[in-house]
């Protein structure tokens, strides 16, 4: 008989009535087993009742110093919430051990650990280390499942979704159109601006317009309109991924029997592929087009002129560079909005963690992939 009630782990049954909330300790509250209810109880403070509680402790099989310590810190600190708490079914041992057990009240409050500077530093790198495992984890792990639901769609295309691929097609490229471009042609206007002045001083001015030319196509257009859409795009995919995973949504396509990678994400990683390559063109226009406005009026060339130039300026290697890189910054940023959202768990202050993550990582992971394709495209001479 003890065999069995030493393996009967603590739980707490929670049950609700109009007015009042009971919470009903079952099994074993010993220093062995307390381990595993601990986060319970953590739990169900942070959760908002009723003002009147009631701990029922008809169904606890045992308990020691342990046991006892924790039911009283949970029903302290519901206490110092100002609910009302009433304790049935307490044992004459119960009672008289919390009664042993009230002389120590201070031992309620966590007594800060004092750590030294370097000792700080160690365990935040301990932490900072821990995490970053965990992430790179879970990261492999939704590389898999995408890969899996991939394979899936391209295996049966009537699953491929493609009223939500073309709703996204216009989410994220139609209404992103407008900021692009004036963001490229802002640029395009400042590098131009920029060069001149320094080209002048060697009587180069003319080379302005390949100066331009080449950066806007190979760099500055494509590489622009993979952080712009990181910053508006990938923010936009963390919150409503991750709304529904605060919303239950997620969890409810799985109970439907729904593969949420086949309905939420491979349709707007496909999106993100597909439109990136048309707003890097969008991009590099505009910023030709910023640049050929300050070029005109500083250089005094004609459009003629300038569009000549530009065509001596960009082969097809140059521009075929940045429009090779748009579905690749497209997938990078896709896969980490995605996967940010799906770690947001169930409170808003997490959402806001995963969705400036996913913006620093996207255009960190974007500036680091422009930088190794710039390398090996030149490289192999393109």
């Amino acid at each position: 008989m003890m065999e069995k009630k030493a393996l009967d782990k603590p739980k707490i049954e929670i049950l609700s009535q109009k007015d009042r909330v009971i919470f009903k300790p079952y099994g074993l509250w010993v220093a062995r087993t307390i381990r595993d209810v601990e986060q319970t109880c953590d739990e169900i403070l942070e959760k908002t009742y009723p003002k009147f509680l009631i701990f029922d402790l008809s169904k606890l099989e045992g308990f020691d110093t342990a046991g006892i310590w924790l039911l009283q810190r949970t029903i302290k600190k519901f206490e110092d919430m100002n609910y009302k708490v009433e304790l049935l079914n307490a044992s004459d041992s119960f009672l008289n051990l919390s009664a042993q057990l009230n002389l120590y009240k201070p031992s309620f409050e966590k007594v800060p650990v004092q750590r030294s500077f370097f000792e700080d530093r160690l365990v935040n790198i301990g932490i900072a280390t821990k995490n970053l495992f965990d992430l790179t984890v879970n990261l492999i792990v939704f590389l898999g499942e995408i890969a899996v639901g991939s394979f899936d769609v391209l295996k049966n295309p009537r699953r491929l979704r493609m009223i939500s691929i073309f709703f996204h097609l216009e989410k994220f490229g139609l209404n992103a159109v407008m900021i692009i471009s004036v963001i490229a042609g802002a640029l395009g206007l400042v590098l131009a601006f920029q060069g001149e002045e320094q080209l002048r001083r060697f009587g180069a001015e003319i080379y302005t317009i390949n100066l331009v030319s080449i950066s806007v196509v190979r760099e500055v257009g494509i590489l622009i309109t993979g952080i712009l859409v990181a910053g508006r795009t990938g923010s936009a995919i963390t919150a409503e991924i991750g709304l529904m995973k605060i919303n239950q949504e997620v969890d409810a396509l799985n109970t439907f029997g729904l593969n949420p990678m086949e309905i939420l994400i491979v349709p707007r990683i496909l999106a993100l592929i597909f439109i990136m390559p048309i707003l890097a063109f969008i991009s590099d226009i505009m910023g030709l087009l910023g640049g050929g406005i300050m070029v005109l009026i500083s250089l005094d060339v004609s459009p003629k002129l300038y569009i000549y130039r530009i065509g001596e300026a960009i082969t097809m290697g140059s521009f075929w560079v940045g429009i090779i890189k748009a579905p690749f910054f497209g997938a990078i940023i896709g896969i980490v909005s995605c996967f940010e959202g799906m770690q947001v768990q169930g409170k808003a202050e997490s959402m806001r963690t995963c969705t400036t993550r996913s913006v620093v990582e996207s255009i960190f992971l974007v500036t680091l992939a422009d930088a190794l394709l710039s390398v090996f495209f030149t490289k192999i001479g393109i």
